[in-house]
């Protein structure tokens, strides 16, 4: 095959792959929020069958023929990087047969139904067979990928290339011994800020108002949507189309809020990148700790900001009057940041929020290690929140099953989380330094924060690794230290610790 064939097999390929994935995204979304839950085994089943079809498609003998030439052929950066991509995409996906690669796709369209029904019932056991099913299933898969790495190792590099657990151990030990130490003197303090506001009862359906606003000041409009689902998350059809999802916690008004503006962080990113790049695999394999530091960015360092609310909380106010009528904008701010270790990660505060992502990633990591057994890991989990943020989990809906990722299988993504956060203090603070961000927001300029983002970060998509976009955005490579900084300085300043 020449390498003008190899071109066009190439192109015809990706045009295909391209449209079966937008159906599939577009059914996925429609699974997780407005699909009725009757039909989930029927709906299951057409899931597998085109998972099967993908598969067929993304193994093309002709296609593994025109990757193989092209690999060898200087195609200019754009086309050099997404033949990388995909070959690497093609040694995991041809380890595997098509029965296989169906058992696999099925044990996670199933695990999301009984995590789903487990979490309503307040009950791991209906989750339980699932998850150890999906362990072991992958597991097998880590071993047939490649038999020389630890299994956790090649799942951690499937959400940020090169990382590893020697990578994240001098990161998660720096979180063991300068974050928890601050969380236990805080947690004597915490009565000293009130948030007791925030948990007054604020009606679903006038969220959904200011919701709306809310979207409307963060320019989330024309190309994006957004639905509800039990687990929030984001959902990028075509750059133009953009679908994230809430939940209204009707006691907890911080909780709809935030979830909303970390998700448009992650639609940013999927929005944001150069049009150029619209249907390559550089939209698609964007390091996942980039894109979480746009959605903690997003969430914290800006929304979380006094600036940003100084035209937002009026209309907030107006919405919840006799929740809020009476409670200043200071004493709002003072009260969205307040910290204590708490059961839910996604509505944890910044301090407390890496111990969270610090006991998935021991979790995950003694499951693959063989040092955790897979049998009753929810006394594991209940053991792991006494150890390190010193409270009793009342119930399994409110511990191992909060969090949907293990009933995806997405082993490997919750250490991403916190990577993303420590990653968005490196930016804000070189973004401070270049711009009046709080003269911004202050003004409703929420377009400059945009922008910033867009030029220093989300523009090139998966054209670079995490670490020379933010040695380009910020002069230098990760360097956690400005977050721990960040962290220290922000707790002891609002609970007067000296």
């Amino acid at each position: 095959m020449n390498k003008e064939e190899a071109l066009r097999k190439y192109e015809e390929w990706r045009k295909k792959i391209n449209a079966y994935n937008a159906v599939m995204n577009l059914a996925y979304f429609d699974k997780e929020t407005v699909a009725p839950r009757d039909a989930a085994d029927k709906r299951n089943e057409v899931l597998n069958y085109m998972s099967g079809e993908i598969y067929d498609i993304e193994t093309d003998p002709e296609l593994i023929k025109a990757v193989e030439c092209l690999k060898n052929e200087d195609l200019g950066e754009l086309l050099n990087r997404e033949i990388y991509f995909v070959s690497k995409s093609l040694d995991d996906v041809t380890k595997f047969t098509k029965e296989e690669t169906m058992e696999y796709q099925k044990a996670c369209l199933d695990a999301w139904e009984t995590w789903y029904k487990g979490k309503k019932d307040n009950d791991y056991s209906v989750f339980a067979p699932s998850l150890k099913k999906l362990i072991e299933l992958q597991k097998y898969r880590c071993s047939k990928r490649n038999p020389d790495k630890k299994a956790y190792d090649v799942l951690l590099d499937d959400f940020e290339e090169s990382m590893s657990v020697d990578k994240y151990e001098p990161f998660f030990k720096l979180i063991k011994e300068e974050i928890i130490p601050l969380i236990k003197i805080v947690n004597t303090k915490r009565d000293e800020v009130d948030n007791s506001f925030l948990h007054k009862y604020y009606p679903a359906d006038i969220q959904r108002k200011f919701a709306k606003d809310l979207l409307h000041y963060l320019h989330f409009e024309g190309w994006g949507y957004m639905g509800e689902t039990e687990h929030p998350f984001t959902d990028g059809i075509f750059r133009d189309d953009v679908r994230i999802t809430t939940r209204y916690d009707e006691h907890n008004i911080a909780s709809t809020i935030f979830s909303i503006i970390h998700e448009t962080g992650h639609a940013y990113y999927e929005h944001q990148i150069d049009p150029k790049y619209d249907g390559s695999p550089v939209c698609m394999y964007i390091s996942s700790g980039m894109h979480e530091s746009q959605s903690r960015f997003l969430e914290n360092y800006i929304g979380r900001s006094k600036a940003f609310w100084v035209n937002l909380y009026p209309v907030l106010q107006s919405y919840f009057h006799e929740n809020l009528g009476d409670v200043s904008l200071d004493d709002f701010i003072r009260g969205i940041n307040a910290s204590g270790s708490s059961l839910i990660r996604t509505e944890a505060d910044e301090l407390t929020y890496p111990v969270h992502i610090l006991i998935r990633y021991e979790i995950e990591k003694g499951i693959f290690d063989g040092s955790i057994s897979t049998d009753n890991l929810n006394v594991v989990w209940n053991e792991m929140y006494k150890k390190y943020l010193d409270i009793d989990v009342p119930g399994d809906d409110v511990g191992i099953l909060q969090d949907v990722h293990w009933s995806n299988s997405s082993f490997g993504y919750f250490p991403t989380y916190a990577l993303g956060s420590a990653i968005g203090a490196q930016l804000y603070k070189t973004m401070c330094e270049k711009m009046d961000v709080n003269k911004c927001l202050t003004e409703g300029n929420f377009m400059a924060v945009e922008e910033y983002l867009k030029e220093n970060v989300q523009y090139d998509g998966a054209m670079h690794d995490y670490n020379y976009i933010l040695k380009r955005a910020t002069g230098e490579e990760f360097n956690p230290s400005y977050y721990i900084d960040y962290l220290k300085n922000k707790y002891k300043e609002l609970y007067n610790i000296k």
